[in-house]
C-alpha cells in the first residue's frame, strides 16, 4: 500500500472526522499527505475542524496507526480498500458521503451489482420472519445478491435465508470488522465472510457505538439498487434506510402488514408515501430493468427441473398442513386442535410428520408457520 492510501487509512481511524469532513479536508488541502504534514494551526484554521479533531490528526503523522492497522487486516485476512482503488465498489463513489476506507472479509465482485437490501424489525413477527425467507429465496435462486446490516430481527434472517438456499449475501457493519456485534451472530458473521462478504468503514477494533449505525445505513443504501422495508416501526432505522435510498435516487418498496400492528407501521408508512408495494419478490425485480434483464436470462439458462412429489402423507396432515399455510402469521397447537377438532396429542404427532417432512417450521411458544 503506498503512502498516499496509508495516509487515507490513518486520517480514517480519528474518530470524530465523518466523511462529509473527510472529503472536505482533502478539497481543502489538495491530497491526504498534505494534512497530515500540516501544522497544527493550519488544521486549526479550517472552519469545521475542532481542536481535538486537529490534535488528533496531528498525531497521524507517522503513520504508525496505519501500519497497525494494515498489518492486523493482513494477520486477519481481511482487505482495506480506498476511494483510490480500482476495486472500490463504484456503487459508493457515486454517493456525495462516500467513506474514505472500506474493510472487506470475503468477496466483493461486479456481479453485486445486481443486489437489493432487505431491512425491517429487530422483533419480527412470524409474517415477517416468513415473508423474508420467501423474498430471499427467490432472489437467492435468481443471482441477486442480498444487502443487510447484521443486526437481530429480519436483517439476521436475510442473511440466514440468503445463505440457505446458496444465495449471496453482504452484511454492512457499523463496527469493526474484528468486533462481534450482536454477539449471537458471530457464527453467522463468519459464515458470510466465507461465502459473501462483510464490510465496514470503521477501524478494525472500533466498538459499535449508536452514532455508527446510521452511517452504516447509508453504505447498505448505496451499494443496492433497492431498500426493501420489511416490518418496521414509525420510527427505526430501517426508515433511515428507505430514506436515504431514496435520497441517492434508489427505488424503496414496503411490504404491507395489517394496520393495526405497530410492526407494520413503518412500510404501511412508505407505501403511502410513494413507495412502491412489494407484495411478493417479482414486484421488485419487475420494477427494475438490470434486475429484471437478469431474471429473464437466468430463466431461459434454467433447465426445466423435475417436479418435487410431496411426501406420502395422511388426509389429515393434508388438511392440517392447508390450514398453517392459510395462515399469515401461524397458529398455535391449541388454536390447530380447536379448528380442527381434533385432540392436541393426535396434533402433535401430525405437526411433528409435517415438520420432519419439511412442510412447517415450528416458532418460539408454539407457533407454526409454513416452511416457504
Amino acid at each position: 500500500m503506498d503512502n498516499e492510501k496509508l495516509s487515507i487509512v490513518a486520517l480514517n481511524t480519528v474518530i470524530d472526522l465523518v466523511p462529509q469532513k473527510f472529503i472536505s479536508l482533502v478539497n481543502y488541502f489538495g491530497n491526504v499527505n498534505n494534512i497530515l504534514t500540516a501544522d497544527i494551526k493550519e488544521i486549526q484554521s479550517v472552519g469545521f475542524v475542532s481542536n481535538k479533531i486537529a490534535k488528533a490528526i496531528k498525531d497521524l503523522s507517522s503513520l504508525e496507526v496505519a501500519n497497525k492497522e494494515l498489518l492486523l487486516a493482513q494477520k486477519n485476512n481481511i482487505k482495506i480498500l480506498t476511494y483510490l482503488d480500482e476495486e472500490y465498489p463504484d456503487q459508493l463513489k457515486n454517493i456525495y458521503d462516500f467513506p474514505p476506507v472500506i474493510y472487506v472479509k470475503g468477496k466483493i465482485d461486479k456481479n453485486d451489482i445486481f443486489s437489493v437490501s432487505i431491512v425491517g424489525s429487530r422483533r419480527p413477527t412470524n409474517y415477517g420472519i416468513t415473508v423474508t425467507e420467501n423474498f430471499c429465496r427467490y432472489f437467492a435462486q435468481n443471482s441477486i445478491t442480498t444487502i443487510s446490516g447484521l443486526a437481530s430481527g429480519i436483517d439476521t434472517q436475510d442473511h440466514m435465508s440468503t445463505l440457505k438456499n446458496s444465495g449471496k449475501t453482504i452484511a454492512v457493519l457499523g463496527n469493526g470488522l474484528l468486533e462481534y456485534y450482536p454477539s449471537g451472530n458471530r457464527k453467522l458473521q463468519d459464515e458470510i465472510a466465507q461465502k459473501g462478504a462483510v464490510i465496514s468503514e470503521f477501524p478494525l477494533t472500533r466498538r459499535p457505538l449508536p452514532v455508527n449505525f446510521p452511517r452504516r445505513n447509508r453504505i447498505v443504501a448505496a451499494l443496492s439498487l433497492a431498500a426493501i422495508v420489511i416490518e418496521a416501526a414509525e420510527k427505526s432505522g430501517s426508515l433511515i434506510t428507505a430514506e436515504l435510498a431514496c435520497e441517492y435516487g434508489k427505488d424503496v418498496f414496503g411490504v404491507p402488514g395489517p394496520i393495526f400492528s405497530k410492526y407494520s407501521q413503518g412500510p404501511n408508512s412508505l407505501i403511502k408515501q410513494g413507495a412502491f408495494v412489494a407484495l411478493k419478490p417479482e414486484d421488485v425485480v419487475e420494477q427494475i430493468p438490470l434486475l429484471n434483464d437478469l431474471v429473464k436470462k437466468k430463466s431461459k439458462e434454467k433447465k426445466k427441473e423435475p417436479e418435487k412429489n410431496l411426501p406420502l402423507i395422511s388426509q389429515s396432515s393434508i388438511n392440517i398442513l392447508k390450514m398453517i399455510q392459510s395462515s399469515t402469521v401461524g397458529m398455535s397447537l391449541d388454536e390447530i386442535s380447536l379448528k380442527s377438532n381434533v385432540n392436541v396429542s393426535e396434533i402433535s404427532t401430525i405437526l411433528l410428520d409435517l415438520e420432519l417432512n419439511g412442510l412447517i417450521k415450528a416458532m418460539p411458544g408454539q407457533i407454526y408457520i409454513r416452511n416457504t
